[in-house]
């Protein structure tokens, strides 16, 4: 008789599985540094993209969707962007040495085994601008900092203004329990769970929940359509839905569904950068006002590029419903790096 795996196992289950060897796989999807082109740069560990200035760039705009409202916001110099989200072992290496505290849910101060190449996550604004100037201290002639917002949708969508990073379609599919993907967003958690906890008992343990204490299986909860959507994913108004479950929990504790950054190498940018969207968003340096989430109507700072939690329309380009209060560290957002010469 098969006896059905217990919570714990079933955790130490999906680690494997799930993180198992990513740390390899993302090193050796890296864009390598030697022999680069003009448009690549490495400093201070840092690989680098050029993106040209765009003095005529303006927001998209469709305020029906969490766009933009078309405003200008000129992006007068060229200015370079680094590559790749930054990673548990890159912000390893800056804790050393700056004494800072390390993300919660590392195990005891040391990134989780399996993640090194992982974006790190539930960093804070200012944590962010302290590795950018510890990185400029590092880099001579080179001064780091976070993209403004209208640095990060240039550089995302580019010349073509695309939706995604990539092109005008997301084209994703999932066909026969296989999801087919570019990116990292919330069907590559649920199509995950669906394929191999789809059995699993989930426990909805949110105190307001309409269902609260009760359980079924993960396979009655989600669902992915054939284009990549997710149902059963979240329900704001009853609290229910796969969030609100303690499988859930167990998996943001563990820090989330991330992948190796470049694990999705047909999802790289025009410029050149890979996961502008999904797998985290990020941090940029522009206040705005939310029109999103827990934090609408408040001043917060945009958080640009969706993650692996987030819905697909919240991985285009020109999704900005998001913000975030800068002295908070989330389970969704990371950082990249922006870069000025001289």
């Amino acid at each position: 008789m098969t006896t059905e795996p217990s919570h714990e196992r079933l955790v130490a289950r999906r680690k494997l599985l799930l993180l198992g060897g990513a740390g390899v796989a993302g090193l050796l999807l890296r864009a390598p540094s030697a022999g680069a082109s003009a448009g690549q740069e490495t400093a201070a560990g840092q690989d680098l993209v050029a993106v040209p200035a765009d003095p005529d760039f303006v927001f998209a705009a469709d305020l029906s969707n969490n766009r933009g409202a078309g405003e200008a916001s000129p992006v007068g110099s060229a200015y370079w962007l680094g590559a790749y989200q930054v990673t548990n072992a890159q912000y390893a290496v800056f804790l050393a040495e700056s004494g800072r505290d390390a993300p919660a849910y590392w195990d005891d101060g040391a990134v989780p085994s399996g993640r090194e190449q992982h974006p790190v996550l539930r960093i804070s604004l200012t944590d962010a601008e302290a590795y950018c100037a510890w990185l400029s201290a590092r880099a001579e002639g080179w001064t780091f900092r976070l993209p403004t917002e209208a640095e990060w949708e240039n550089a995302a969508r580019g010349p073509e203004a695309y939706a995604y990073p990539w092109g005008e379609s997301a084209g994703t599919t999932y066909d026969g329990a296989t999801l087919t993907s570019r990116y990292n967003y919330n069907a590559v958690c649920a199509a995950y769970y669906l394929a191999h906890f789809g059995p699993t008992q989930a426990t909805y343990d949110h105190p307001d929940s309409s269902r609260y204490g009760e359980s079924e299986p993960i396979s009655e909860i989600l669902s992915v359509t054939a284009t990549g959507g997710v149902s059963g994913w979240i329900d704001h108004s009853t609290w229910t839905g796969f969030v609100y479950t303690d499988v859930f929990d167990a998996l943001t504790e563990a820090g989330g569904n991330t992948s190796a950054v470049g694990a999705y190498p047909d999802g790289v940018s025009v410029h050149g950068a890979y996961d502008m969207a999904g797998n985290c968003f990020e941090w940029t340096s522009s206040v705005v006002m939310a029109t999103n989430g827990a934090e609408a109507g408040l001043e917060v700072n945009a958080v640009r590029g969706g993650s692996w939690y987030a819905t697909a329309r919240s991985c285009a380009t020109w999704y900005r419903g998001e913000g975030r209060d800068g002295s908070g560290g989330y389970p969704t957002v990371g950082f990249r790096v922006a870069a000025d010469p001289g």
